[in-house]
């Protein structure tokens, strides 16, 4: 019951929206539930009126254990009313056949059975109906979460782990919610309107039924923590073989240089049979609850026929308790199944919920100030930064003002990226501030001061659209007519129009179906059309060729004209035509100066160039 209760409470703000069509489906639940006792009464007394009349009147067929009882009294006292109205409609053994009768005869139970089968049809459907959305609604939120969170808990996280919350979780969770709900409603009014039909016909042999039910719980507690287990396990693999799906297919080109394919189908089938030993597992411990429930059942079937010939009951008593008890340890088999989905999907829920629990490193202050533009330039004051314990940037200061072109240049882990991640607030230092006009980016609103910046980075990332879809990514509400001068101004242009279906072609995802310059310019094209005052350049030239590289190095050229530029380079050759260039290292800035400058001073900037072959 804690698992349900766990879950529930979790879906709880989820189902709200949907309660009209819950309450309905818990309705027909019910009435799918009550029509099985119903079922019941109606076989017992057609049995009854099927008994000849010389067979009825014998002793043996009329137990006199009812007097006294008030339960059993009231009951016969209704049932005498209802088998008084019917009576017309049905037929007698002994007495002639009426059209009433036959027409009663043929339809009473297609018509108990149609009602069970439509309410049992109603209520899965609503129940489904509702599930359906609070699950959709549930990864939305999930993934919505997951957009706010921060660089380093994506850099904790794997993709496969990602993926198989916001689609594995919560498909146990809409397996639960689908069946589980229904079958929760209605098998205990089934088993409370059955139990109470047997208990109206014999009250003690019913009582005695119960003996066994208590043998039926043990496997279902037992069954149902082995399922958890074994779903905890099946997810861990599955989240495994995600990742390795993932890895391969981003890292394919490297993955046949290197011919690692069978290498990767090896890991690939180890954890798939991985997968399979716990789904097995898994499998088990909820089937096998039912064949362990069906034979306590049949048990109890023994039972009755024993007790049935010791007493001398009649044939009709026989097959009415046969027919109530089968029926009454049925909705047990349901309930018990339902117990080990609530064990799967709670592993789901709680998964879910460490997601949702996880907050951004990243806040923005309740009373932000609005970013409409900059006005003076970028300061880093005291700025101090280590990721963990390795520290990265120390003591740094830094002044940019309006429309300066700054490169920065350093060894590999100098601090350039982290400069980087910082003026964007993808991280906030240990110690200083990072100034825009003289604010703390702190008490900035997150959107307004990133709407002033625009990257081009050497990882160019674009999505499975349409060229054009990428290009409007960089400014919401864009017209095609500046999509199409971005696109010029980016030297974009020629290639998009030679493309199948020019501006409307679809890249393929991570735009496979373009050349590494062809990307970049695109990239370009998206920052043209964002028109931010701060160009930030991420070695977006490293990855190029020569060719490509002048094609580029032209685009942004033009990019930077009448903005602020910081512009992080390996090949120093960028970077003459920057206002400023310092050097990093250790996360300090030990040279300052324009190109020729820092070349004349034969230092760290001079001998990275020569290294480069670039002579002053």
């Amino acid at each position: 019951m804690h698992k349900l209760r766990q879950i529930f409470a979790f879906v709880a703000p989820y189902v709200k929206p949907y309660w009209g069509r819950i309450v309905a489906g818990v309705f027909f639940g019910i009435l799918f539930g009550a029509s099985n006792g119903l079922v019941l009464w109606a076989t017992k007394t057609m049995l009854d009126r099927l008994v000849p009349p010389d067979a009825a009147a014998a002793p043996a067929s009329a137990p006199a254990e009812g007097d006294g009882n008030w339960l059993a009294e009231s009951a016969a006292s209704v049932q005498s009313s209802i088998l008084e109205t019917l009576d017309p409609w049905l037929p007698q053994m002994g007495d002639p056949l009426t059209l009433l009768q036959i027409i009663g005869g043929l339809l009473v139970f297609p018509l108990l059975v149609g009602f069970r089968g439509t309410s049992k049809y109603l209520a899965a459907y609503c129940l489904a109906w509702a599930s359906e959305r609070v699950i959709n609604d549930l990864r939305v939120t999930v993934f919505r979460n997951l957009s706010r969170l921060s660089i380093p808990f994506f850099n904790r996280a794997t993709t496969g782990d990602l993926i198989t919350r916001i689609n594995g979780d919560a498909q146990l969770l809409q397996t639960c919610l689908a069946s589980g709900v229904g079958n929760l409603v209605s098998e205990p009014v089934a088993i409370v309107s059955i139990f109470t039909g047997l208990c109206l016909i014999d009250l003690e042999l019913t009582l005695g039924m119960l003996v066994l039910f208590p043998i039926c719980i043990i496997p279902i507690i037992y069954f149902g923590k082995k399922a958890r287990e074994a779903t905890g396990k099946r997810v861990a693999a599955n989240i495994d073989q995600s990742s390795l799906a993932v890895e391969m297919f981003s890292g394919m080109r490297v993955i046949k240089a290197f011919g690692l394919e069978g290498a990767r189908v090896d890991r690939f089938r180890e954890l798939s049979r991985q997968l399979i030993r716990q789904t097995m597992k898994t499998v088990r411990s909820r089937e096998i609850v039912g064949p362990l429930v069906e034979t306590v059942s049949m048990i109890g079937i023994g039972a009755l026929i024993l007790y049935v010939v010791h007493t001398e009951r009649s044939m009709p008593d026989l097959v009415v308790f046969f027919t109530g008890i089968i029926m009454f340890y049925t909705p047990i088999r349901k309930l018990a199944r339902l117990h080990v989905r609530i064990e799967e999907a709670s592993v789901g829920a709680q998964r879910l919920m460490n997601v949702l629990d996880e907050k951004p490193d990243i806040l923005e202050r309740p009373q932000a100030r609005p970013v409409t533009g900059l006005e003076q330039g970028i300061e880093f004051d005291g700025i101090s930064f280590a990721y963990e314990d390795e520290p990265v940037l120390s003591g740094l200061d830094l002044s940019i003002p309006k429309g300066t072109k700054l490169g920065i240049v350093g060894e590999s882990g100098s601090g350039k990226s982290t400069l980087i991640n910082l003026l964007f607030r993808f991280h906030d230092p240990d110690l200083g501030a990072v100034k825009l006009d003289g604010h703390d980016l702190r008490d900035l609103s997150i959107k307004g001061f990133r709407e002033q910046m625009a990257l081009v980075s050497q990882e160019v990332v674009l999505f499975d659209l349409t060229v054009a879809g990428n290009i409007m990514l960089g400014q919401a509400g864009c017209t095609r007519e500046q999509v199409e001068a971005a696109a010029r101004h980016a030297h974009a242009h020629e290639f998009i129009t030679a493309l199948p279906d020019g501006y409307d072609t679809r890249i393929g995802e991570r735009g496979a179906t373009l050349s590494g310059g062809q990307r970049q310019r695109l990239a370009i094209a998206r920052a043209f059309v964002r028109n931010a005052p701060i160009l930030v350049l991420d070695e977006a030239t490293a990855a190029l060729d020569s060719k490509a590289e002048a094609e580029v190095q032209a685009a942004i050229d033009r990019l930077s004209k009448n903005r602020t530029v910081l512009c992080v380079a390996h090949r120093l050759s960028t970077l003459r035509s920057m206002d400023r260039v310092i050097v990093l290292s250790g996360g300090e800035i030990i040279e300052v100066g324009n190109f020729d400058e820092l070349m004349a001073q034969a230092g760290v900037f001079s001998g990275l160039a020569k290294a480069q072959g670039i002579i002053a």
